[in-house]
This record gives structure tokens, sequence and C-alpha cells, in this order.
């Protein structure tokens, strides 16, 4: 009888030692990353969908509502979603959110590329004053993700810190791993650049010695012109590239136009995030994803 009244006071004391942390994740990218690392401890849900564009969600007031019963939110972060994830924790008026340590942001902890420099503004377009966002296509920055993860959780769960390390460093692990087997299988191709819509690829070009600098975009944000595709048509003539990677998040109605200009190019539509299409419900699923396209569209 003693034994059952100590266990009810405890779990009325301290409930997070019972109840599962509720995680809210900006992309179904991180989101599969809290699941990496929280499994069964962590409850999860993405706002976005993984065939949206991360930097138009709408601020759904049924977002506002979940908001109100989670403990942390992690996103991205360097602005890629701030137009709609701080209207969605003002309006949820969740106390554990607005305050400090409330929102895990990760993109700045994880050594940010393409930090512009200068004076810049809107006319540059959807240009990211602390440095491109997208690092999801990144195995290794995914590592040291979790890892950041990890730490987050265990704050909240001082019990499960031991759990949540384990998975973070396996995964981080399997990562490492497959960097090295995915980086052999990329040079073997002897692909050397692609075009992309936007700058999504920024990262996994540079951790796979890759040229992904033109864009079907003239700015970041602004739709494909006539004039701009022409250069980029002309452009890949004179570079001899062969392959489009078009996200499936864009408008790919441009990818006819080049197929008509240089027939042997390899234009394909992609997913850039984790339920992006059918099947691919990992971060490492994703990755191989891309990786296979840039084998398949160097033949």
């Amino acid at each position: 009888m003693k034994n059952t009244i100590f266990i009810l006071l405890l779990s009325l004391f301290s409930p997070i030692a019972f109840a599962k942390i509720q995680v809210a994740a900006t992309t179904t990218d991180i989101a599969a990353l809290v699941k990496e690392v929280g499994q069964n401890q962590v409850d999860v849900f993405a706002i976005g969908k993984g065939t949206q564009d991360a930097h138009q969600i709408e601020a759904k007031p049924s977002f506002m509502v979940k908001l109100r019963s989670t403990d942390l939110v992690i996103a991205h972060g360097l602005e890629l979603e701030s137009a709609w994830i701080d209207p969605l924790i003002q309006g949820a008026r969740n106390p554990k959110l607005a305050a400090k340590g409330g929102v895990l942001e990760l993109a700045g902890e994880l050594d940010p590329i393409e930090i512009p420099k200068g004076n810049i503004s809107r006319a540059e377009g959807d240009v990211h004053p602390g440095g491109n966002p997208h690092f999801q296509l990144d195995p290794l920055r995914l590592g040291k993700a979790a890892v950041i993860i990890a730490g987050k959780l265990a704050e909240l769960d001082p019990g499960q810190k031991d759990f949540f390390n384990k998975n973070a460093d396996q995964f981080q692990k399997q990562m490492e791993a497959k960097t090295k087997e995915w980086q052999a299988r990329i040079a073997k191709t002897g692909v050397k650049e692609f075009v992309t819509y936007h700058k999504n690829f920024a990262y996994f070009c540079a951790r796979f010695g890759l040229e992904c600098q033109l864009q079907l975009e003239p700015k970041p944000g602004i739709p494909p012109t006539a004039s701009h595709l022409m250069s980029v048509i002309d452009q890949m003539k004179k570079r001899k590239i062969k392959i489009v990677l078009i996200e499936n998040l864009y408008d790919d109605s441009v990818g006819a136009k080049i197929k008509t200009d240089i027939p042997n190019a390899h234009v394909e539509r992609v997913p850039v995030s984790v339920e992006g299409e059918p099947g691919i419900t990992t971060n490492q699923q994703l990755i191989e994803r891309i990786v296979k396209s840039i084998e398949e569209g160097s033949k």
C-alpha cells in the first residue's frame, strides 16, 4: 500500500519522468532526426510537410492548438521559418515555448555556409543574413544535429540522458559511414556539377565536392524568367552540365524547355525533404535518393 501511494505521489509531482517529451519540429527532416534520437521516449510532429517549401508554411490556428501542449519546438533557424513559426508560438500562448530555451534552432550551430557579406536587401531575393539554412542534405551536419538534439532532450528528461546520447551517437556513426560510401559512388559517376531550382543542395554539394551554383531561380525566392532560363541553358552547354535536379517543392515546367534545348540532359524532379515522396521516411533514405539520381543522370 505504501509503495502504491509513493508511486502515485511521484507521478503527480514529477510528470516529466513518466510522460513522453512533446516536440514540434518545423520540418519533416527535423522530425525524422528527433525520432532517431528520442525514439519511444518522445512524441514529435512536423508542422510542414515534406512537399512544402519551408519558407512558406501557413500559420494555421490548428497548429497553435497543438503547440499549447508542446514542450519544445525544434527548427532549422537562420530565419527559414521565422515568418510563420513566430506567430504560431505567440498564438499558442505556451509559457514553455515563450521561455528562453523553448525553441531550439539548429542551423546556426552547424557551421552555416553562404553567409552574405556587406549590406543585403530584399532586392537580392530571399537571402538569409545568417547563412543558408538548408542543411538537411548534409549527412555529417545531420549527425551533429542529432547530438545537439540529444543534449536538449536530456535537459527536459535527465533520466533518459544516456538513452538519447546513445541514439545520437549511433546515428552520427551511421551518417559518417554512409558519407564515405556516398562519396565513393558520386566520385565514380564523374559528375562535377549540376543545376538546381533553389539553393537546397548547397550543403550536399559542398560535402560531396560538387558544384551547384547554377539555379533556375534568378534570385532566391524569385521564379524563373525566360531570360534567366536561356542564360542557364547557355551555361549548361558551355560547361557541359548534363544534370538538372528540380526540387519537387517547385513548378518543374521549365524542365521541358531545358530538354528541348539540350535533349540529352537528365532533368528530374526530386524530393529534398523526408516524406517528400512515398517511401522516404528517414534522413538516410532521402540522401540515398539524391545519390541515386546523380548516378542515373550520369549514364
